[in-house]
């Protein structure tokens, strides 16, 4: 053919001339040789490289296949919470006002009514003449000095809902009334804040006997072994099972009977008030104890206020 004239030419005239082809200087023949094997070492990788831009294009193929499920799973889940917690609190709201239903904004029992008396007190005379109060128509006959012998947090509460919140709409007897129905729903959503906060998963990676032998021993677990805890991220920041904990301790706790007969309706005595404000305060700790989060001494600061409201 044609194109191997040239080669033809060449062997012709190296025979002729009886040189033998194979006679080249080695330093040609490796120089010839480096280009062939840096082409043929280039092509192992090319393959690879090849096979490897295909696996992450069939990987990023498959996971984008599969998450439109993902997300389908996340919005079932975020919708059953949200479920949940609506019905919870809702429950916990009707049952609580099962008495004001049947007998209308009354206040109920002894202590609740002298409570009633002093925010009506408050109310109308202001701070300074509370304090001073001396009332002669309890502790008959010696009477009462109530600035000094009550926790005020309550009536301070149902006052400042009075003037800032309600105003005219609503009457303070009413608020009053209305009262512990709120704060128990209020002490049922911090309680859940509390169960999901202690079932993080940088919060259950130690056990309770191991906590308790390092306090024996003074010695503080660190965020590794503290964060090796079961847990699988869902929607945002929010973590599985630490949601579903809180769920079930907002459930327990709208029907718990300790504290449901402590935040009936018309029922306004301390403890309607006192667990919601003791309950925030344990819910504001727990959250200050972060140590990842640089912004942690405020929830400190935020529990030494609820701590005082409590108190």
């Amino acid at each position: 053919p044609p194109q191997n004239q040239p080669f033809v030419t060449s062997s012709i005239s190296t025979l002729s001339t009886g040189s033998c082809p194979t006679e080249q200087p080695t330093s040609t023949t490796m120089a010839d040789r480096k280009p062939v094997n840096a082409a043929a070492a280039s092509k192992p990788a090319a393959k690879a490289k090849k096979s490897s831009s295909s696996k992450s294009s069939s990987s990023s193929s498959s996971s984008a296949s599969s998450s439109p499920s993902d997300e389908l799973v996340k919005l079932v889940w975020l919708g059953a919470v949200v479920y949940a917690a609506f019905f919870f609190l809702s429950n916990a709201y009707i049952i609580r006002l099962q008495a004001i239903q049947e007998y209308g904004p009354v206040i109920h029992e002894f202590d609740p009514y002298f409570n009633w008396r002093a925010t009506q007190y408050l109310y109308e005379n202001g701070p300074k003449k509370f304090f001073n109060w001396f009332d002669h128509k309890v502790w008959y006959p010696l009477g009462r000095p109530v600035g000094t012998t009550i926790y005020p947090g309550m009536q301070f509460t149902a006052v400042f809902l009075k003037n800032f919140v309600f105003g005219d709409s609503m009457s303070l007897n009413d608020i009053c009334c209305y009262i512990p129905a709120w704060f128990g729903v209020c002490a049922t959503i911090l309680v859940g804040f509390i169960a999901h906060e202690a079932s993080l998963p940088q919060n259950t990676g130690a056990s309770i006997f191991g906590v308790m032998l390092d306090g024996i021993r003074g010695r503080y677990a660190d965020d590794e072994s503290m964060g090796s805890g079961p847990g699988k991220k869902r929607v945002w920041n929010y973590y599985s099972p630490s949601v579903e904990c809180a769920i079930c301790a907002m459930g327990f706790m709208s029907v718990v009977p300790a504290h449901l007969m402590r935040s009936v309706g018309g029922g306004y005595d301390n403890e309607s008030v006192a667990v919601t404000a003791m309950t925030l305060t344990f819910c504001l700790w727990m959250r200050s104890l972060r140590n990842q989060d640089k912004y942690s001494f405020l929830f400190g600061i935020l529990a030494g206020v609820a701590y005082f409201y409590m108190v």
